[in-house]
């Protein structure tokens, strides 16, 4: 059987186990962990497998390779109730922390092409002549930290030109102000980026809101013959379109208008 091949097969045994395995009967339990075992094998995952499966599916094989009953469940309950184990930053390198399991090797705990940023988007106005005024916050997954640099990243859409704005932050989370008359026009949709321990992950912002935040667009002139609208994507994204201003209305129109009150 080729590396793809037992990798996928691997992928389907252990994708089982989560909150449908803890409801299975112990007897089921029983089955399913020994025909897992069974696949992997005596010798465990090789060097290749591991490489193509996440973090949680390699400790889940550890688990039962070892016989490691109660610590599965206790891996697979932490998991299910959304409290996954914290991780440290060693030598540029994240891994998940789990006192419980002994013997684990640090390729099976390394979660650093998996960590991402959890962030909230929670206040979004104008002010002045044309800055867009972010409040919101942002952090690395499960790495623990009192210190995280944010910056807001505005990228264009088409010609991926960057703007970047170091935010302000404190404990309630961060500030950035961002010049729209700097940007220029395009469709400039925002980023966040949080930087600890030596490593940085960026994310598209805005998904996820403070119970304040409205979503109707945000409309301002910029001057120069320009007008900027902050507004949500239908994939619901912060970001802002900026454009020339519609040209006024001939003054033939204008007098219409006025007569037809």
């Amino acid at each position: 059987m080729t590396t793809d091949c037992t990798t996928s097969v691997l992928r389907d045994l252990l994708r089982v186990y989560d909150h449908r395995f803890l409801a299975l009967e112990r007897s089921q339990r029983d089955r399913l962990v020994e025909g897992t075992r069974r696949a992997i094998g005596e010798e465990g995952l090789s060097e290749a497998v591991r490489a193509g499966l996440p973090a949680a599916y390699r400790l889940r094989a550890f688990c039962i390779q070892h016989g490691l009953r109660e610590e599965l469940e206790r891996l697979i309950g932490d998991e299910a109730a959304g409290s996954p184990a914290g991780a440290v930053v060693v030598g540029g390198r994240v891994y998940a922390m789990y006192p419980y399991l002994r013997g684990v090797s640090r390729q099976d705990v390394d979660i650093t092409a998996e960590i991402g940023v959890e962030h909230r988007a929670d206040a979004v106005a104008w002010q002045g002549q044309g800055e867009v005024r972010v409040r919101g916050a942002a952090r690395l997954e499960r790495v623990e930290t009192h210190r995280t640099a944010v910056d807001l990243v505005l990228r264009e859409r088409e010609s991926k030109a960057e703007h970047r704005v170091a935010a302000e932050t404190g404990e309630d989370g961060f500030t950035a102000v961002a010049d729209m008359t700097a940007a220029g026009p395009g469709r400039w949709d925002l980023f966040v980026a949080a930087t600890a321990l030596g490593i940085t992950r960026e994310a598209r912002f805005g998904t996820v809101r403070g119970p304040a935040l409205k979503d109707e667009p945000l409309r301002r002139a910029l001057g120069d013959g320009l007008t900027a609208t902050v507004y949500f994507t239908k994939g619901g994204h912060l970001a802002v379109h900026v454009r020339p201003a519609p040209a006024p209305p001939p003054l033939r129109t204008k007098i219409i208008r006025r007569l037809a009150r």
